[in-house]
């Protein structure tokens, strides 16, 4: 099969090598370079933690064991699984920490409490004697565009694989045939769109309705994340308190999230000096041996679609959709093994049961969808 991957984000990348593997000549088609859209600003935080329904809960949770096992085996440098540790002094924070452990313990999911003495032997951050601490072991964070790039290279050994930079106009979901600024017509056995916040406009080119969360100010979409020079940190891997989510971004570096200060997030305009400041203050309070340099703040783009969950598998129901959609909010932890397993329904045409409830069909109708609540509190995200 020839089959077109429109997207070299992570889930698109992730997509187009498991079709390659598996012996398709594969197109990737990406408007500006690999991985450079929402895959650059994500806190790649590798977890299944709070994510409802169940049914979302299991994706991730394959996704989590696909980077255990898999990744982490062919790409060690992109993934660090040292575990993730939370803590919290504020009462709602204890109150919503407590039901999130109770909830992973009773899906078998590795969640158990530490003293803050223990944490002290896991971390350099400073915790307080009676915050309420809880260890997540098989969590972490991954370099996702290391990932990317690294399997793009890969790729391009391939001469069943070629990389197309150049934006795609039109998509047909029943001739396979891809549109491109530049004029070019690329046709395929199969389409897979994989262009996260272009989704709804793209998919409505092929007749398909698939909403995504509101690009609203203020909304569940921008949010900001803070990078940081702080050589020898010595963290090893995500924390999240009170006020402050943050987590290594190699030995010297790391990024800082506080989902409250989301609000005033707009990517049309440069994050206010403040917002910087206040992002090392919180900082300080918790690493205060860190010599912590303020490098950049970005405004992320979070992919969500209208109902805040996965889509994945065939645009439509009808005999002839030749277009395929993948597009989630867990774009990174479920990125590489999304790619799996839609290149597996894709080449057998077995459907996988864990995407039942995923499928894109669910948005055909035109009824209103109820809002998505934006994360502010610690776990949201």
């Amino acid at each position: 099969m020839k089959t077109i991957v429109v997207g070299a984000g992570i889930v698109g990348v992730s997509v187009a090598y498991s079709l390659l593997r598996r012996g398709h000549d594969v197109a990737l088609v990406e408007a500006e370079d690999v991985a450079a859209g929402t895959t650059s600003t994500s806190y790649a935080w590798i977890n299944s933690h709070k994510k409802h329904p169940k049914s979302y809960h299991a994706l991730n949770y394959e996704g989590l064991k696909h980077w255990t096992h898999v990744v982490s085996a062919q790409h060690p440098e992109t993934v660090m699984l040292h575990g993730h540790v939370e803590f919290a002094v504020e009462q709602e924070h204890r109150s919503t920490l407590e039901q999130r452990v109770e909830r992973l313990q009773s899906l078998d999911y590795a969640a158990r409490w530490i003293t803050p003495a223990e944490a002290a032997e896991r971390t350099p951050v400073h915790i307080p004697q009676d915050a309420l601490v809880a260890l997540f072991p098989w969590e972490g964070h991954a370099y996702p565009q290391l990932l990317a790039a690294s399997r793009v290279a890969e790729m391009r050994r391939s001469p069943g694989f070629s990389l197309i930079i150049d934006p795609v106009v039109s998509v047909s979901r029943t001739e396979g045939k891809v549109s491109l600024l530049s004029g070019t017509e690329l046709r395929g056995d199969v389409v897979v769109l994989a262009v996260g916040n272009s989704t709804t406009e793209l998919a409505a080119e092929a007749g398909v309705r698939l909403p995504m969360v509101p690009k609203e100010v203020g909304g569940a979409a921008f949010g900001y994340l803070a990078y940081v020079r702080a050589p020898g940190h010595s963290l090893q891997g995500p924390i999240t308190s009170d006020h402050l989510n943050f987590r290594p971004n190699g030995d010297d570096g790391l990024i800082l999230q506080a989902l409250d200060l989301d609000p005033t997030a707009n990517p049309a305009l440069v994050p206010e000096p403040q917002i910087g400041e206040e992002l090392l203050r919180r900082l300080h309070a918790l690493l205060p041996s860190a010599e912590a340099q303020l490098e950049e703040v970005r405004v992320g783009y979070r992919v969500i679609p209208g109902d805040g969950l996965t889509v994945a598998g065939p645009a439509t129901g009808e005999p002839e959709n030749r277009l395929w959609i993948a597009v989630t909010h867990s774009g990174v932890v479920l990125g590489p093994w999304l790619g799996e397993a839609l290149a597996e329904e894709i080449s057998t045409g077995q459907q996988n049961p864990l995407f039942e409830e995923f499928r894109p069909t669910r948005f055909a109708s035109a009824e209103q969808l109820p809002a998505y609540a934006a994360p502010r509190k610690p776990g949201d995200q």
